[in-house]
């Protein structure tokens, strides 16, 4: 527009004046000056934005786009790299905050948990080609139990009001498609969290144990099984290694996900939180839960009226689900470990019916060897240890004939070697890349070490991406020949 009215305004001074040649010239020198101007200004502009494009025509886009200006590492990142396989997660955060001797929350507030294990950020997510997807203040805390030990963690990053004031919740769908499961079938267009999984040797050591196990367990019937997005995460413009998003697991969450309007109304514990962490975050839920169990554990399962009892207190079904669907994965860090359940106030609508239901998380550790499968089967139909109560929900004839037929039904839809193969082949082709990427970076030591108490690496402690392969179809042959196992202990009697 600058450069038009310039334009005319000279033209209108050429007509109206006694022009000669010199005087043209003159003109045309300075019209070419201007152009010239403002081609480098244009440069200037798309340099600084990366040459990112708005991800849509919509004011909530246009404003994502703007507030990402001031991802002050997106430029470095961009040129660091000449691709990108998955989504970016660029994190800002004041050094002293993260890494501080003393109040650091990598380096001295790693076990904390709650809001004294919080601290704020900026978090920019963009997709492959750099647009931005989400650019606002927020919310760091550190995700998982013992693993926070870990040098390279898992995070969850939290919307807050009294971060951003604008922004309270993220309103990208990073899943692409996620609605809510409470038969309306809603998207899900606003959240408050989401978590930044890692990848390392001792927790998922393939990149893809937890996604392919969430896609099996999707194919198996588990409706809640999450989605995830691989991604590489950067801190302060540091590249932190090969990761996947993932929705959070938390009374917000479960709000979004059931379309239950009072987060107030659930009710969430990890049963092994205090072994794990050393406190108990919700004594009262637990304290509930575990009375349950006493209850279910000493009743007579052939009583009509104590099933009635049971069956208004516990989703059976559902319990049914996850256990199946967690011993033909070959879970081996379940049962004693792993174990949350939830609950919502009964206001009459689908899963807010006050009954007991499971989460299936953390799949770093499935695809199990032949012997722990069998010994997870023995312990899950068998023993009463750990609150265990599949056990108890067994004794009833009708309970164990619908258990069987889950696990028949599920290795039918999802657990045949074609079905396995395919979901091996999708998820690889998500992550193999990053990965490539993340196994030749200065963060691989992070992917190796266990925690921080390790001892430093020897040569022999690196492995290749072709020692990765082996691993991969290592995992992939345990998942191909796990349900031969639970179809002989089936056989056998339990």
């Amino acid at each position: 527009y600058l450069y038009k009215i310039y334009i005319i305004s000279s033209e209108f001074c050429i007509c109206n004046s006694e022009s000669d040649q010199s005087t043209k010239d003159k003109i045309m020198k300075q019209k070419l000056s201007v152009f010239s101007l403002l081609i480098l200004s244009f440069v200037l502009l798309f340099s600084c934005f990366g040459f990112r494009r708005i991800a849509s025509d919509t004011p909530e886009a246009r404003e994502v786009y703007s507030r990402a200006a001031y991802d002050t590492y997106a430029e470095d990142i961009f040129a660091s790299r000449e691709s990108f396989p998955g989504l970016i997660v660029s994190i800002q955060a004041d050094n002293d905050a993260l890494y501080g001797e003393e109040n650091g929350l990598l380096s001295a507030r790693y076990m904390c948990s709650g809001r004294e294990g919080e601290c704020e950020i900026q978090v920019f997510v963009y997709d492959q080609s750099g647009t931005p997807l989400i650019a606002q203040n927020a919310g760091l805390r550190i995700s998982g139990a013992t693993s926070r030990n870990a040098i390279r963690k898992s995070f969850r990053v939290i919307a807050r009001k009294e971060y951003d004031k604008q922004h309270p919740k993220f309103t990208y769908d990073l899943w692409n498609g996620r609605t809510t499961l409470d038969g309306a079938a809603k998207p899900i267009q606003e959240y408050s969290s989401f978590i930044l999984h890692s990848v390392r040797l001792a927790m998922d050591s393939t990149g893809i144990h937890n996604s392919v196990g969430y896609s099996l367990a999707r194919k198996a019937g588990i409706v809640d099984a999450s989605p995830t997005t691989p991604a590489a995460v950067y801190i302060n413009g540091k590249y932190q290694g090969a990761y996947f998003l993932m929705p959070a697991k938390t009374d917000n969450a479960l709000a979004e996900l059931y379309n239950i309007e009072k987060k107030e109304d659930i009710e969430v514990v990890s049963v092994f939180e205090e072994e794990k962490t050393g406190t108990q975050s919700r004594p009262e839920i637990l304290a509930s839960y575990l009375t349950f169990v006493d209850f279910l554990q000493n009743a007579d399962m052939t009583d009509p009226s104590v099933i009635e009892q049971v069956e208004a207190q516990l989703d059976v079904h559902q319990c049914l689900q996850y256990y199946a669907v967690n011993l033909l994965l070959g879970n081996g860090d379940w049962l004693d470990n792993n174990l949350r359940v939830w609950r919502c106030k009964d206001n009459g609508l689908p899963y807010q019916d006050g009954k007991w239901r499971f989460f299936l998380f953390d799949l770093d550790w499935i695809g199990s060897f032949s012997d722990l499968v069998v010994m997870n089967f023995e312990q899950a139909t068998q023993s009463a240890d750990y609150h265990n109560i599949l056990p108890a929900l067994l004794k009833n004839p009708e309970y164990k004939k619908e258990f069987t037929d889950l696990i028949y039904q599920m290795e039918e839809d999802a657990f045949t070697p074609e079905v396995i193969n395919s979901v091996f082949a999708k998820e690889e082709e998500r992550m193999h890349d990053e990965a490539a990427y993340d196994f030749q970076s200065e963060a691989f030591t992070g992917y190796l070490m266990y925690s921080v108490n390790s001892s430093p690496l020897e040569e022999k402690d690196y492995i290749t991406m072709e020692d990765r392969q082996i691993l991969i179809e290592d995992f992939r042959n345990h998942l191909v020949n796990t349900p031969a196992l639970i179809n002989n202990c089936i056989e056998n009697g339990f």
